[in-house]
């Protein structure tokens, strides 16, 4: 084995504590959820609540019932509390329990309108051809986040079946939700209304402006695909291979925070206000905060 294979074998078998990470997915799922609350009483929010919540089945009644300004105070009534809860759960095992189980519902929720909304793009073809749903596809991963949690707070509960089984729905989540993630967005990278949609984001940041310069819009978003499932083939190998797998998860680690930099190029913030007020481009930034969090939840456990 070389020198350089070696050090990156050393790398690769690297882990956190456990500790270490229930106080990192604490902070991130505690922070996402104060932080999204508060904006469900801001009027660009109230045109997605009406959108989305507009147009679900299960939803539409409570929107056409209660109005989307009150739609949107109480989404907010339940998700601030609930990331409070979740923070709070770093010195009261109690509370976090209740603040992650209110997290896991949101994001199931929040999942679902994936099957109910039309988020398929019927002028190519409608399905697999995803448009405004690829910001639904994270969700899968967000749940295990919390799920993760939950399982820490029954293990120091001394519930091992409990916590065992949380940590593997938790594990199979993260593992499910970056598949999913990078393999279906990935192939969308291969389409020229996904192509022209990067440009914006890719041309104004330091780390992806290099591609233009050596391919055309097309060509960059092709690489950009390739990437993906090159990242996605080798996460595969985890169950299988340490080795290989550890590289995947370094890549998609790496490709998150990398998109979490166009938070700042953009940028993520409303152009006409100031932060913390986010445009869309930064709330869809901001969930892959959850894909850096899950991939490092795969790190851990294999």
């Amino acid at each position: 084995m070389t020198h350089s294979s070696s050090a990156l074998k050393k790398i690769t078998d690297l882990r956190p504590s456990d500790h270490a990470l229930f106080v990192y997915l604490t902070l991130v799922t505690a922070t996402y959820l104060i932080w999204i609350g508060l904006l469900k009483l801001t009027g660009p929010e109230h045109q997605q609540i009406e959108f989305w919540l507009g147009n679900s089945p299960i939803f539409s009644g409570v929107v056409q019932t209660l109005g989307v300004p009150l739609t949107g105070v109480l989404m907010a009534l339940f998700e601030v509390p609930a990331g409070i809860l979740v923070l709070l759960g770093l010195k009261d095992r109690r509370l976090g329990i209740l603040g992650c189980l209110m997290a896991m519902l949101i994001f199931a929720l929040n999942f679902l309108y994936l099957f109910t909304n039309p988020v398929w793009m019927d002028a190519l073809g409608g399905f697999p051809i995803i448009g405004s749903g690829q910001n639904l596809l994270k969700y899968l991963s967000m749940f295990a986040i919390p799920a993760y949690i939950l399982g820490h707070h029954m293990h120091t509960a001394g519930k091992e079946q409990t916590a065992n089984s949380l940590k593997k729905l938790a594990v199979f989540a993260s593992f499910a939700g970056i598949a999913l993630v990078m393999g279906w967005i990935g192939a969308m990278k291969f389409y020229e209304f996904e192509a022209q949609g990067i440009v914006r984001l890719m041309q104004s940041n330091f780390l992806f402006s290099w591609t233009y310069q050596v391919w055309d819009v097309q060509g960059a978003s092709n690489f950009i695909g390739i990437v993906e499932w090159v990242f996605l083939l080798l996460l595969l190998c985890l169950p299988f291979n340490r080795f290989l797998g550890g590289l995947g998860v370094l890549g998609i680690a790496a490709t998150a925070f990398g998109t979490l930099t166009f938070m700042f190029s953009v940028p993520g913030w409303d152009a006409d206000s100031f932060f913390p007020l986010l445009n869309r481009t930064g709330i869809f930034v901001l969930k892959d905060q959850f894909l850096l969090a899950a991939a490092i939840i795969l790190w851990r456990n294999y």
